[in-house]
């Protein structure tokens, strides 16, 4: 996570601006509790004996309860403002750990866990989000204009990318190696919830009216840049995700022995660890207009398929770890440049709907692993060729969508 920083009037740095922390907090929680699943998936295999289908299910199940909400959270911004939607986030956020630990035999319990780690996701990524760009333009009106001001965009991507990564990374290392592996994993996140739901009793909104848009935001405006541009990216923030530590891990299992999940955890860590640095590092270089984050983080998801490819074709555990990271990377720039470009193309009242539509496409790509280990046990479709399909749709997507808003632009 990271804390923006007020700088005064003659440009030193003083105190954070108020309310920073408790939101990054509470996002940080909900993305920890969506993404500490994701390593677990072979030790639930040993354990209880769950199908490669069913664990994939499991893992995609919270799609169920994140899409509506992410799509339903820029009215509920608008109605009840950032701190009662945040605290219910966290809230449910806890209480699907809990059924976690209650259900490790029971599929339907799980299920169930997993649609209320959605829930309070979508509405972290969205409330917050929004929480902090109000935050944002309040310390902008308390400060001289032209001062350096913090990007609600980055700082929302770094919460929940250090969210993702974190949770994934401890709850694979606890399962590895401590006892009771269906357990401990989701203790660490009672802990992270409580000190997040602390830290929403202490948390005083900005002033700032939250720009959730609710029912009143001109959808049918969205500029054609965002349509053709930005949309076809959406679902490669995710997908790139869940093709490195839900896909690659499986193509190499037989060379991991017992430790599976230790190996799937690292390569959440590599990979979120690498996507925060990115995040860190762009804010400068699109600073500058040299880098347009989002197309480099295209073209880093089509080079990590590519990598994945030759990493199930030869078997090859380094070449997993390579397109990890290369995935890892391209993840940090998709996310942080779809971030940006909404809140650069936004219309007053869009912003929300068109965060929550970018978080719903990003989370639709999260399927990839569920449909791939589905297309390859029912009808023995190779990984090879779903992934150089994968790749190949990527690139003429983006690429046509690039061109097509280009040729548009006034």
């Amino acid at each position: 996570m990271t804390t923006a920083l007020q700088p005064s009037a003659t440009g030193t740095k003083t105190r954070p601006v108020a309310g920073w922390r408790q939101v990054s907090l509470a996002m940080f929680a909900v993305a920890w509790g969506g993404n500490q699943f994701t390593p677990l998936l072979s030790m639930y295999r040993a354990e209880s004996a769950f199908s490669e289908v069913t664990v994939n299910v499991l893992l995609f199940a919270y799609v169920v309860g994140l899409v509506p909400s992410l799509l339903a959270s820029p009215a509920v911004a608008t109605r009840f403002g950032g701190k009662k939607p945040l605290a219910a986030a966290v809230s449910l956020s806890a209480l699907g750990s809990l059924l976690l630990m209650a259900g490790a035999s029971a599929p339907a319990l799980m299920f169930l866990a997993r649609t209320l780690s959605g829930v309070a996701l979508g509405l972290g990524m969205v409330v917050g989000g929004l929480a902090l760009k109000a935050l944002a333009v309040a310390a902008a009106e308390r400060t001289a204009p032209g001062a350096r001001q913090p990007s609600a965009a980055r700082t929302s991507a770094m919460g929940l990318t250090a969210g993702f990564g974190l949770g994934a990374g401890l709850a694979g290392i606890v399962a590895q190696w401590l006892p009771l592996p269906t357990l401990l994993p989701y203790v660490l996140h009672l802990a992270v919830c409580t000190a997040a739901g602390v830290g929403m009793f202490r948390f005083r909104p900005a002033g700032h009216r939250h720009d959730g848009g609710g029912q009143h935001a001109p959808r049918s405006s969205f500029s054609r840049e965002y349509l053709l541009a930005v949309l076809p990216a959406a679902p490669l923030i995710f997908g790139a995700l869940g093709i490195a530590y839900a896909v690659l891990p499986s193509v190499v299992a037989a060379q991991l022995g017992g430790f599976s999940t230790a190996f799937s955890a690292l390569l959440c860590l590599l990979c979120l660890g690498l996507g925060f640095a990115a995040q860190r590092v762009v804010a400068h270089l699109s600073a500058r207009r040299r880098v347009p984050a989002r197309m480099l983080g295209v073209v880093l998801f089509v080079a990590g398929t590519a990598l994945a490819v030759a990493a199930a074709t030869g078997q090859s555990v380094g070449l997993v770890v390579l397109a990890a990271a290369v995935f890892g990377i391209g993840y940090g720039l998709t996310l942080i440049g779809c971030l940006q470009d909404c809140d650069r193309l936004a219309l007053p009242g869009q912003l929300g709907p068109m965060t929550s539509l970018v978080y719903s496409l990003a989370y639709i790509g999260f399927g990839l692993p569920t449909a791939i280990a589905w297309l390859h046990e029912s009808f023995g479709f190779r990984h090879t060729s779903m992934l150089a399909w994968i790749a190949a749709i990527a690139a003429a997507a983006n690429l046509t969508g690039a061109l097509a808003a280009k040729a548009r632009r006034p």
